[in-house]
């Protein structure tokens, strides 16, 4: 609901009364209560209906009057948490306050609130016939499953992107082809940037496979497993675990776990602590 302005008149017709409502500390305060009969076309209303802030409502939440229905009319709304249909029929009373109050020069919100005071709060109403009535109630039921939703969503989409005509979809036509272009274009410039990165990593693959670094010596394995053996084999093993590497200059790096304390290692080997040990081989000119 829109907002209502501060020193504005409110008129609630409801149950045969017009009720006015004037806003004091910030509430909206009940000022006068008049039969619909005594305040239509009367002074009063129209003294009221003559400032611009003046607001009517029709609120049709209940009728316990005996009235001739409008036809086969309803007032229709939607309400939220959980979201339902809020329904009441339309009767000649209703037709008779919107067609005298239009011809005194003031447009009518038909609303649906159980209490008048409420009105800046309450559900909009609108008038729907059987058909249109059982439309919107499809339409609701089908907005509570996932698929109906975006069937819905869907269609209500493509009814407003067709509905329109002349210079609108002309716009919009421009708008679309100018979207398409775009990603046509980004799609193209991604797809050679793609190929252009790929031929590079492929030649820089290449190149490291072939490519051999200068002063490039091969590791001593036979050295270092000599060199290993001599922390012990068979009963006298006192290895855990090793974890080696070695570099391009052929030297090969290990650091070697022990079962037990050792005070002596073998030739390049260092101690860090008495279960592990540090070792080195380099390669011998052979």
């Amino acid at each position: 609901m829109t907002s209502t302005p501060m020193h504005a008149d409110v008129w609630v017709i409801e149950q045969n009364l017009a009720i006015l409502f004037r806003q004091k500390d910030q509430r909206w305060i009940e000022e006068q209560r008049l039969s619909y009969s005594e305040f239509s076309g009367s002074a009063i209303a129209l003294s009221s209906f003559s400032l611009p802030d003046t607001l009517v409502y029709l609120n049709v939440f209940q009728n316990n009057i005996a009235d001739s229905l409008w036809t086969e009319l309803h007032w229709a709304g939607i309400a939220e948490d959980p979201q339902r249909i809020i329904e009441t029929p339309a009767t000649a009373f209703h037709q008779q306050v919107l067609t005298e109050l239009r011809s005194m020069g003031k447009s009518i919100q038909v609303i649906s609130s159980q209490k008048s005071e409420q009105f800046n709060r309450a559900i909009q109403m609108a008038l729907l016939n059987k058909h249109e009535f059982n439309h919107l109630k499809n339409f609701l039921n089908s907005r509570k499953s996932g698929t109906g939703q975006f069937l819905g969503s869907l269609h209500l989409y493509m009814t407003l992107w067709v509905k329109p005509t002349g210079y609108y979809q002309a716009v919009r036509g421009v708008a679309a082809a100018c979207v398409l272009g775009t990603f046509l274009l980004m799609s193209w410039h991604a797809n050679q940037q793609q190929l252009k990165y790929e031929k590079a990593n492929l030649q820089q693959f290449k190149t490291s496979l072939v490519a051999q670094p200068r002063n490039a010596k091969a590791a001593p394995f036979e050295d270092w497993l000599e060199q290993i053996r001599k922390f012990g084999r068979g009963e006298r093993a006192n290895l855990l675990s090793l974890k080696m590497s070695w570099d391009e200059q052929g030297e090969i790096l290990t650091t070697a776990n022990l079962a037990r304390d050792r005070k002596r290692v073998p030739k390049g080997c260092t101690l860090n602590n008495p279960t592990q040990t540090h070792c080195s081989t380099e390669p011998t000119n052979r």
